[in-house]
């Protein structure tokens, strides 16, 4: 071989060596509502309701084509909006999906398998993966009696207010979070549990190329998918190194624009392929976005109404939620994405109550005129 033919050959394997990181060609495209069947009327009075109730964004694609977006005064496509407990799917379940690609873990693994003590644990060993992430391991939320963060005392307190390690809202969750179910017994909203997913999945990336997971979703989804790293962040901003792992809270903290919500929605509503490349397994995808098999009706992070949870929304659907109401929800067999940011869309009535009542039966009503 000569030098010229080497230095192709060596420019090659280093192309080919090259992570490709820039994201497959895709743009938004807008549309009318009518043009997928819906009327644009009725979309209006969607609007109409939302805005009435502390709405600064609405945006709804079908078909592949944003068919909706408004935004309220002083708020706009490109300004990021907090996620709260939406992160826990967008963070948290994208995150998992991410490492069962990789086969870095399995749900079933006991959690204890990447959190060594939890090993002579006799009720933390018996924790799984898969409890952690659909609120099912038994351990104790850091809510308490609908009392304001701020208000919160002992570990509960500081796990909202994130004091430095060892106080800080992981080796909280890990050390003095307490299991107050069975684990599998029964679903029992649980942050840290959500806390433990996030520490347990980073403990599993300890030789990866990506070894935190903020940067595992800015290199492997955010910019595949061609999000730009002005509109989104997580984690409050901040790593925890806890054990030598560089953790990111995933159970909140997160900021993202609806056009960014509605980028990784897509990616799970293609079940991992963005333009013919497959970013995520198919199957991973079903495992975090599909009822986990636990009690409840949850998936890994995400919601999933495989059980008819909400009656409107048909079977297959699954959404990502916090508080004050930040959704983004997916119905891949009417190919619809919707996300809604804002304040709470009600004061009086109970999270999920409001959240059906002003966002999912009015949506749907739109789409399908179903009553």
């Amino acid at each position: 071989m000569n030098t010229s033919m080497r230095r192709i050959f060596v420019l090659a394997m280093a192309i080919a060596a090259t992570p490709v990181l820039h994201a497959a060609t895709f743009e938004w495209q807008t549309a009318t509502p009518e043009s997928t069947a819906v009327s644009t009327a009725k979309l209006d009075a969607v609007r109409e309701l939302l805005a009435a109730h502390a709405t600064k964004a609405f945006l709804v694609v079908r078909d592949d084509r944003i068919i909706y977006e408004w935004y309220s005064t002083g708020h706009s496509a490109t300004k990021p909006h907090f996620t709260a407990s939406m992160a826990k799917a967008l963070v948290g379940g994208v995150s998992v999906a991410v490492a069962l690609t990789d086969g870095r873990l399995a749900l079933d693994d006991p959690a204890a398998k990447f959190i060594p003590q939890w090993r002579d644990d006799p009720a933390k060993a018996r924790i799984t993966l898969r409890q952690l992430g659909s609120h099912t391991s038994g351990i104790e939320d850091a809510e308490a009696n609908d009392l304001p963060h701020e208000k919160l005392t002992g570990w509960k307190g500081d796990f909202w207010k994130r004091p430095p390690v060892p106080r800080d809202s992981f080796t909280l969750s890990r050390d003095a979070a307490p299991v107050i179910s069975p684990p599998g017994a029964e679903i029992h909203y649980s942050n840290p549990g959500i806390a433990m997913l996030a520490y347990a999945t980073t403990a599993a990336l300890r030789n990866a190329e990506q070894r935190d997971l903020r940067t595992l979703l800015r290199e492997r989804v955010m910019r595949p998918i061609g999000v730009p790293d002005a509109e989104w962040s997580v984690g409050y901003g901040q790593t925890v190194t806890v054990d030598g792992l560089p953790l990111v809270a995933s159970w909140g903290g997160g900021g993202f624009t609806a056009r960014a919500t509605a980028r990784v929605a897509r990616l799970m509503l293609r079940e991992g392929d963005w333009e013919g490349r497959q970013l995520i397994k198919r199957e991973a995808v079903r495992a975090v976005t599909t009822d986990a098999g636990t009690p409840g009706n949850c998936g890994i992070g995400w919601w999933s109404n495989n059980d008819g949870t909400v009656a409107a929304l048909p079977r297959d659907a699954y959404w990502g939620s916090g508080a004050q109401h930040q959704i983004v929800l997916v119905i891949p067999s009417l190919k619809v994405i919707a996300v809604r940011n804002g304040g709470s869309l009600s004061a009086s009535e109970s999270h999920g109550r409001a959240r059906d009542k002003f966002f999912f039966e009015p949506l749907i009503k739109a789409l399908i005129g179903k009553p």
